[in-house]
Order: structure tokens, then sequence, then C-alpha cells
């Protein structure tokens, strides 16, 4: 039983940390706010009646939006005297082009991940405090005994530094 309740709370993790791009994704098949939300809350239901299907490791992501789409397909047949805003073969395109979009998101993410580690430590340890950590630019300088101008010049040069260097990564095939 505590393996389900672990499988279980690890979805809903998932799901939250996921949430506005399954909101989006949804909304984007059925672009009707209360509808769309309805069947958001179908997908959190049978995702989590269904968590030990979800093996950890695997694209999270995919597998929510697989169950959305079934979802905004069962809302579409269930309320007949709604116009039908997408045809099927469109709902599959936007699904592919998802799909897509992840693959690129998530070789960018490799890439930034590469490039941080090329970040000297001084301005790594002030974006894990502003990004990590969430703390404001102000918290930092007080942190760290810099001015908060500082820390602001700081930022701005380790995003262009990891902006820069995810860009040649990217673009040479490297991530």
């Amino acid at each position: 039983m505590v393996e389900r309740r672990e499988a279980t709370g690890e979805v809903e993790r998932l799901f939250l940390h996921h949430s506005s791009l399954l909101r989006g994704f949804v909304l984007g098949l059925l672009p009707d706010l209360h509808r769309a939300e309805d069947v958001l809350q179908e997908v959190f239901l049978t995702l989590s009646r269904k968590a030990q299907d979800f093996r950890p490791g695997t694209n999270f992501l995919a597998w929510a939006r697989a169950t959305a789409r079934l979802k905004v397909m069962e809302q579409y047949q269930r309320d007949r005297t709604s116009p039908r805003p997408l045809k099927a073969e469109v709902v599959e395109a936007l699904v592919a082009a998802a799909d897509e979009i992840d693959e690129t998101a998530a070789s960018a993410k490799r890439a930034i991940g590469l490039c941080l580690k090329k970040v000297a430590e001084r301005p790594r340890e002030i974006l894990e405090l502003r990004y990590d950590r969430g703390l404001l630019p102000a918290e930092i300088a007080s942190r760290i005994s810099w001015t908060v101008e500082a820390v602001h010049v700081a930022l701005a040069r380790a995003r262009k530094f990891l902006r820069e260097c995810a860009q040649r990564s990217l673009s040479a095939g490297g991530a």
C-alpha cells in the first residue's frame, strides 16, 4: 500500500509541476475555458488512479498529454451539441507538435546544464540563489555582500553566457 501511495504522490507532484503546460495543451485542443478545466480535472484524477502505471524516468508529460488527448476526445463525444472546433487529424498534429517541442526543450535544457558547469563559481552561486532558491537580487546582494547593481550585472552576464553557450551547443548538435 505504501508503494501505491508513493507512486500516486509522485504522479501528483509531476502533474502540479507540469500543470501550466498541460492546461495550455488542453486549451489548445478545447478552447473553452470551463470545459478545458473540467477535462484537466479528469486528467488529474485518471493519472492519480493509474499512478502505478507510470514508470519514473520516462516522459511524464507525454503520458499526461496522451491521457489529456483521450479526455478531450471523450468530452467531444459527450457534448455533441457544442461545435467541435478541431478535427481529429488536427488534434493528432497538435499532439505530434507538442512532442516535438518537448524534445527541443529537452535538448535546450541539456545544453544549458552542460553550459552551467562552465560558469565560474561565484556567478553560478548567484544563479542558484536567484533561480533555485528564488531570492531577489536585493536578498542576494545582502547575502553575498555585493551591491544590488553588481548582482544585476552578474546575473545579466551569466544569462548571456548561458544563452550563447547553449546556442553554440545546439547549433553544433552537442546536446
